[in-house]
């Protein structure tokens, strides 16, 4: 009875599990829901304390208002990917199976970087699309965007998925 348990153990260390579209879409969807949790709050108390530290109380942000908004572009990626590659790895790791952390964060971090050109290039399309049906395309630019880093992290999840 032990060797049939051992040699059944043996097999399943080589294959992978197989891929279920619920579980991935699961994945994806914690993805950013983690990197929104993490970078969001991070972004708004550190521009808070930012613009507080440079303006005091006045409101008036004309060229440091671009500062300001080419921070957030530059930074939120960097928070976003990492964040989004975590959440991914805790929903993916459930059950039966597990991966590389450092793969699901390696490809998480290849997602932001990805997403940078991206979303100054939404912040573009922003300026220029302003109205009617234009806008569809935009809103559905900015969730292309945004799905970018929790879909790489998802990638790097699954190529190294195994059996624990």
């Amino acid at each position: 009875m032990d060797e049939s348990i051992n040699v059944q153990n043996k097999m399943q260390d080589r294959q992978k599990p197989p891929l279920n579209l619920i579980r991935i879409s699961a994945e994806i969807l914690a993805g950013m829901a983690t990197g929104f949790a993490f970078a969001v709050p991070v972004l708004y108390v550190t521009v808070y304390v930012i613009v507080r530290a440079i303006w005091g109380e006045e409101k008036n942000l004309d060229v440091g208002g671009f500062l300001v908004v080419g921070f957030i572009l530059l930074a939120f990626p960097m928070l976003y990917g990492p964040a989004s590659a975590i959440g991914v790895y805790l929903v993916g790791r459930r059950g039966t199976q597990t991966d590389s952390f450092l793969a699901t964060l390696g490809w998480g971090c290849l997602g932001g970087l990805i997403m940078l050109p991206m979303l100054f290039g939404a912040v573009m399309l922003s300026w220029v699309l302003i109205v009617g049906v234009e806008k569809i395309v935009l809103w559905a630019f900015w969730v292309l965007v945004l799905l970018i880093p929790p879909i790489a992290a998802t990638w790097g999840f699954n190529l190294t998925r195994r059996y624990k």
